[in-house]
């Protein structure tokens, strides 16, 4: 699993990319969702390997941000 501090980056640019997705209300609110869920688990200081596994696969589906 990436370490924490490399979760907090990728949180970070995550967020940052959401005003160029040009997501619909819908697809909005589950990608502020994941992404909570991670900021959630990362904020903990001991992700839960789960939670950051589910969220990385949701945010697979924007290849060029979750690399």
């Amino acid at each position: 699993m990436a370490h924490s501090t490399d979760l907090n980056a990728l949180v970070k640019k995550l967020a940052a990319a959401i005003p160029d997705l040009n997501l619909d209300g819908e697809q909005q609110e589950e990608y502020s969702t994941m992404l909570l869920w991670l900021q959630n688990t990362v904020e903990t200081g001991e992700p839960s390997e789960r939670i950051v596994e589910k969220c990385l696969r949701y945010f697979k589906r924007f290849d060029s941000l979750a690399a």
